[in-house]
């Protein structure tokens, strides 16, 4: 079925060059009257993608973009990373406006893509790190992009601030802060504003920005998860803030029992927060009652 589908989709492209001449006055009048989107600016490597785009001015559009990202998600299955890439940037081409296409692409260039490369044993240690590397920033990339196209998508922004946060993968949290801001301005739910907080904690040059906002996070009692706290404690203690101008112990830490397990557990962590005077505070506690 799906090969009688893209030969449908081959032929209607050989007549949509066919016909090309004749539609150009009316390409640019339904452009110029709001009833076409522009599509992506594309390099000269994409003349498939062009063409493609072409072809979809009947209003086809959707339904040649639906049937490549089937084809795209059968590269996924077969680890054909080169011609996902492909597929996905065709797809784009024809839907630039849909949130999904951009999400699943980037998703499968910076995280699949780059998590089969980093398992691929065939592969030599150099090729693997590589690999691992080329697609990240693939991803990363393919997501700007749809930003680029989608200047008003909160949805965009946040997962972009989601690649760059992760630990796992190159995380750059500077940028991922950015993206955060830039999604919280377009109106992305409130849970973003942590996102922010949690990246810049991770920016030592941001320290203070950070704690502003954690604190104005705090103000609301549903934000106050042990992350939160914790990296509060945690900042005043990097910025030597004044006792008296800190939030107060125990409204960070409401018993000696709560203090101990978030701080053990935040001196454990594996996402890259910083820890400063955690143990000392941790030590000065009082032993607990079992002990």
């Amino acid at each position: 079925m799906l090969k009688t589908i893209v030969i449908f989709i081959i032929a209607l492209l050989g007549f949509g060059m066919i016909r090309l001449p004749l539609q150009n006055h009316i390409l640019e009048q339904e452009k110029a009257e709001g009833l076409l989107d522009n599509p992506v600016e594309l390099s000269s490597s994409d003349y498939l993608e062009q063409q493609l785009a072409m072809v979809s001015l009947g209003g086809l559009r959707s339904l040649v973009a639906a049937v490549l990202s089937m084809e795209a998600f059968d590269c996924f299955l077969i680890s054909d990373w080169a011609n996902l890439e492909r597929r996905y940037n065709q797809v784009t081409s024809l839907a630039p406006h849909s949130d999904f296409y951009w999400d699943n692409g980037s998703w499968h260039l910076g995280n699949n893509a780059s998590s089969s490369y980093l398992d691929n044993k065939r592969l030599s240690p150099m090729e693997r790190r590589e690999g691992f590397r080329k697609y990240i920033q693939k991803g990363r990339r393919f997501l700007e992009k749809g930003i680029n196209a989608n200047p008003d998508s909160w949805y965009l922004q946040s997962l972009l601030g989601n690649m760059y946060s992760d630990t796992y993968r190159q995380p750059d949290f500077e940028k991922a802060a950015e993206a955060y801001r830039k999604a919280r301005d377009l109106g992305a739910p409130p849970l973003t504003a942590r996102k922010e907080f949690y990246a810049l904690v991770r920016v030592p040059s941001k320290s203070g920005e950070a704690l502003e906002l954690g604190r104005e996070l705090f103000k609301d009692p549903r934000n106050r998860t042990p992350s939160l706290v914790s990296n509060i404690f945690v900042l005043e203690n990097r910025l030597n803030i004044p006792e008296k101008e800190r939030i107060p112990f125990r409204e960070l830490f409401p018993t000696d029992e709560i203090a101990r397990d978030l701080m053990t557990s935040h001196l454990a962590n594996s996402l890259k927060y910083p820890v400063d005077g955690l143990r000392e505070a941790l030590e000065s506690l009082p032993p607990a009652k079992d002990e």
